[in-house]
């Protein structure tokens, strides 16, 4: 078997069409924006409904069988009929136009019958099945002939076999629905998938303009599909309710194609627009539900098309496209119009069809209401009553049974027109007089001038007509000009006009204010007239009200001119030059120094008005203000601007800056603060309101930018040493407080940036001597700091958690030097005497190389030129460590150093390090000198000849031949080595 016989069958598109038309974009009765309505009259409705769940609507048309009769018909191919044993059959309903009462609708009886039947071995079946066939899911007339069809209709063949096939059946009524034959072109006895066995003819359906019927049959032949057409003559005369596979003579069907064409659903949707735009060739509209897109194609001659023009919008299931319908010349404009979508009206032109619709209607129910799939459905091109505006849609909504057919609104064109004298003003021509004014003024007269054109309008029409004077003046800008009646710049009036008549005119004086009051005299006086229809005029008891043409603009606008000193031509060309310098091309950081532009401007051509310079300025600079310009000169003025996120100075050049005009002048700037070393000052440039050649050339300025911060650190000790044995202090065994510990000892450290630039992020960092050989040197009990530091130890500090004592106020010196004054090198003298040092032996350096430090790091935040930041830390010395060790003198020493690790620009000042050392010394106790000095020298000689005596018997006894003994315990530890001093 080959692939394609094993393909299953198919339902048809119209059982998938169902569940998903419910996604319509638009739902309910109609409902038109009123910033896009046109000529659709959506104010006075008549709504058709039918019974809940029959898909009432799901396909529409107009019956006009006689020049004053008409109808709408409607399929609802879901309701329920009398025939026997049918269920929801479908049905087709006629609905009387203009509606009586409640707009009831009556179902056309196309078929009365159940099922036909056969007798197959000996029993009688079905052979055809009516129930779920779709009967009204399309619906068309034509010339009093109505033909409605069931596309899903099923039909057995006459095979033994019990197979049933979708064919698809048709029913055509004729005279007023009194006579009515049934055309099925795809049954037959042939059951071969290769066939027509899934045809659903009538799944689309229209006329030929001769009248002939048009079927599309989208399931024949593996779903290549086909067209069928026959005449309804043919149709009626040889139809027979027993001879059900007649076939008829004339009738012509598209045969099957090669296999590459399956699956193309020839039949499903089209729509032949005939006579769309007023030609003799036919343009072919196709709606394409693969895109959700509409295709035009113009037909330029037999056969012959332009490439399609597309109309799409963006709704997300919208199914835009779906229903497609020709509304013929629905403004009477001379070219057919169409409808889709929510319905979308779109009017046609020379070109094929306006891009933007005319016209959308909606429908009045919200969204979380029953949904009504509105615009599923349209129909046009018939004028229902008889006003000579022959497109009229019906837009249906299926889901929920309600139809809407609208009516057209006759077509206002209005052609407007302001005529104005003189169109150049002369100010010294003033011939005006102002009501109340001594002064005279210039002025220029204004005519405001209409006529109306339309099919079925009143013989007079009304206008409410508004002009604006110097509208190219925004909000709180001076408008030049004002009407002498009103001294306003706007004045609404109405205008009636005579369609008899070409134009009809109503005449205004409008003047020029002093030209003292306003600058410009380049830009044009525009004005605006706006109009729109007086609806008070209209008849009492119109029914439908007309409106202005959707595609006319009803605005116009004109201009006048103010005459300058520019030439017969009254057109200023000026030749506007720019040049400029820096008075220096490189700029240090924080420089109390301005940096000043030197800007030459001139005009070598005709006058510039309101000529401006512009100075586009960056972020990091200040403008200080103007330092010179050229003397005999008008005096210039210069201002700051902030437009948008643009900095700027505008300087004032004169109006006019005449011909010849140069001027010399500086500009003065700061520059506080820069991100980058180098800065650029844009867009210099010259700007007038002259028409032509109205600016100069753009002058670009690069000026470099050098960061010089000179950053020193500075500290000092205090006291700078400690004298041991500490005169009445003994070492306390348990340590509670910090008393105990040993004498205060204080380092204070002092970034300082001399400037002139800032510096910022800085990493300062301190060791401190805090042990050694788990015994404490510098106990720290406490860190201050001042100025922008956050600062953190490790390891922490007071690690016994010894009670702190009140901190005593700073001494003058150590607050002179937190005030960044100069550092102290001498303490002041104590009021209490220590003992003197004794000579010792050079100090032994005790700093981070050969002792465990405790290691202080502060980030430092910004510093100004002249700023600083200080770091003081209050420690006390550990006495004990030092009184096991006797006479050994020490230097205690700390690091500190600064690194910089974020700075403003570039250019970084280099590293530093200093060493701040705290001195322990030994002392001898006082003596007295009140013995005589005999007796000291009597004693001393005594004393030594006592020693020969001893020498010299230990001498004799052998004493000093004795082995020598092991060293002090003391000599045994590990010796704190001496160091050089650090580097400073």
């Amino acid at each position: 078997m080959s692939a394609r016989a094993r393909r299953g069958p198919r339902d048809g598109r119209a059982q998938w069409l169902a569940p998903l038309w419910c996604l319509s974009a638009a739902l309910g009765v109609l409902r038109t924006p009123a910033s896009q309505a046109f000529n659709l009259d959506v104010d006075k409705l008549t709504v058709y409904s039918g019974p809940e769940g029959s898909y009432f609507g799901y396909a529409v048309d107009f019956h006009i069988p006689a020049a004053r009769t008409a109808s709408v018909l409607v399929g609802a191919p879901k309701a329920n009929t009398s025939q026997p044993d049918i269920v929801e059959g479908g049905a087709v309903y006629y609905c009387p136009w203009p509606a009586e009462g409640s707009a009831q609708c009556k179902q056309i009886p196309f078929d009365n019958t159940n099922n036909r039947k056969i007798r197959v071995n000996g029993t009688k079946e079905p052979i055809e099945f009516k129930s779920n066939q779709w009967f009204g899911a399309t619906v068309k007339a034509h010339r009093g002939e109505v033909v409605a069809c069931a596309p899903l209709y099923h039909w057995r063949t006459l095979k033994p076999t019990p197979e049933k096939d979708p064919v698809g059946t048709c029913y055509v009524a004729i005279q007023n629905f009194s006579a009515y034959a049934e055309y099925s072109p795809c049954r037959n006895s042939n059951a071969d998938p290769e066939g027509q066995g899934y045809c659903q003819a009538g799944f689309s359906l229209d006329f030929y303009k001769n009248g002939d019927l048009i079927v599309g049959g989208p399931g024949s032949f593996y779903w290549q599909g086909q067209v069928i057409t026959a005449s309804i003559a043919d149709i009626i005369a040889n139809y027979s309710f027993k001879d059900i596979l007649r076939k008829l003579a004339r009738e012509k069907q598209t045969d099957v194609a090669p296999a590459s064409y399956d699956d193309s659903y020839l039949g499903e949707i089209h729509y032949l627009a005939h006579l769309l735009f007023l030609k003799r060739m036919d343009d072919v509209l196709i709606g394409a539900l693969s895109s959700w897109n509409v295709y035009l194609y113009l037909q330029v001659s037999a056969l012959v098309f332009r490439d399609p023009q597309i109309l799409a919008v963006t709704e997300v299931f919208g199914r835009f496209g779906s229903a497609v319908a020709t509304l013929r010349d629905l403004n009477q404009d001379g070219y057919n119009g169409i409808k889709r979508g929510k319905v979308l009206i779109y009017n046609g032109n020379k070109d094929g069809l306006h891009t933007k619709a005319s016209q959308i209607l909606q429908g009045l129910w919200a969204s979380q209401t029953i949904p009504s799939g509105f615009g599923f459905t349209l129909r046009g091109d018939s004028d229902i009553d008889k006003n000579d505006y022959p497109g009229r849609c019906c837009s249906c909504g299926s889901w929920k049974p309600l139809v809407s057919p609208c009516r057209a609104r006759p077509v206002v064109t209005v052609d407007a027109q302001l005529l104005l004298h003189p169109m150049i003003i002369n100010l010294e021509n003033k011939t005006c007089q102002i009501p109340e004014s001594v002064s005279p003024v210039a002025c220029f007269s204004l005519k405001v001038c209409a006529s109306v054109a339309g099919q079925s309008i009143s013989n007079t029409i009304g206008l409410t007509a508004e002009v604006y004077l110097d509208t190219l003046k925004q909000k709180g800008a001076v408008k030049r000009t004002l009407f002498l009646d009103n001294n306003q710049s706007h004045f609404i009036f109405p205008l009636t006009i005579k369609r008899q008549k070409s134009l009809q005119c109503q005449d205004f004086v409008v003047y020029l204010r002093d030209e003292t009051e306003f600058r410009d005299k380049l830009s044009p006086i525009n004005i605006s007239l706006n109009y729109s229809l007086d609806e008070s005029t209209f008849k009492e008891g119109l029914d439908v009200k007309p409106i202005l043409n959707y595609y006319k603009e009803n605005t116009v606008t004109e201009q006048a001119h103010i005459l300058v000193d520019c030439g017969e031509d009254n057109m200023c060309i000026p030749d506007l030059k720019l040049s400029a310098r820096p008075d220096k091309y490189q700029v240090i950081i924080g420089d109390e120094n301005h940096l000043m532009l030197v800007i030459n401007a001139r005009n070598e051509g005709e006058g510039a008005y309101e000529a401006e310079l512009f100075v586009m300025i960056p972020e990091e600079a200040d403008y200080v203000g103007i330092e010179r310009s050229n003397k005999g000169l008008r005096p210039l003025s210069c201002e700051y601007k902030m437009e948008n996120t643009s900095r700027m100075v505008v300087c004032d050049l004169g109006n006019p800056m005449v011909a010849g005009t140069n001027y010399s002048l500086g500009l003065r700037f700061a520059v506080p603060r820069l991100e980058k070393t180098n800065m650029s000052i844009n867009d210099l440039q010259i700007r007038s309101s002259n028409k032509d050649n109205p600016d100069s050339n753009f002058v670009s300025l690069q000026i470099n930018i050098t960061a010089v911060a000179q950053v020193e650190i500075r500290g000092v000790s205090h006291p700078p040493q400690i004298v041991l044995p500490v005169p009445n202090w003994e070492p306390e065994e348990e340590l509670h407080k910090e008393e105990g510990v040993g004498p205060v000892v204080e380092h204070i450290y002092e970034l300082h940036n001399i400037g002139p630039s800032t510096i910022s992020d800085t990493l300062l960092e301190v060791g401190w001597p805090f042990s050694a050989r788990d015994e404490f040197l510098l106990y720290i009990f406490h860190i201050q700091t001042l100025g922008p530091l956050q600062c953190q130890t490790n390891p922490d500090i007071n690690p016994l958690d010894i009670k702190p004592a009140t901190p005593p106020e700073d001494t003058p010196e150590l607050s002179a030097f937190l005030r960044n004054s100069t550092i102290p090198h001498l303490v002041r003298k104590r009021d209490v005497r220590v003992p003197e040092p004794h000579r010792q032996s050079p100090a032994k350096i005790l700093n981070c190389t050969n002792i465990e430090c405790l290691q202080i790091s502060c980030l430092v935040g910004r510093l100004e030129g002249g700023e600083s930041a200080v770091l003081k830390v209050r420690s006390r010395l550990w006495a004990k460590t030092f009184l096991q060790r006797k006479n050994d003198p020490y230097s205690l020493a700390s690091l500190v150093s600064f690194k910089v690790k974020k700075m403003p620009y570039q250019d970084q000042p280099a590293n530093s390090q200093r060493g701040i050392k705290t001195s322990v010394i030994w002392a001898t106790p006082n003596v007295s000198f009140s013995i005589p000095l005999w007796v000291i020298i009597l004693a001393i000689l005594l004393g030594l000849l006592v020693l020969a005596i001893l020498t010299l018997a230990l001498w004799k006894c052998g004493f000093f031949d004795r082995a020598r003994p092991p060293q002090d315990d003391m000599n045994d530890r590990e010796q704190l080595t001496d160091e050089k001093t650090i580097e400073t």
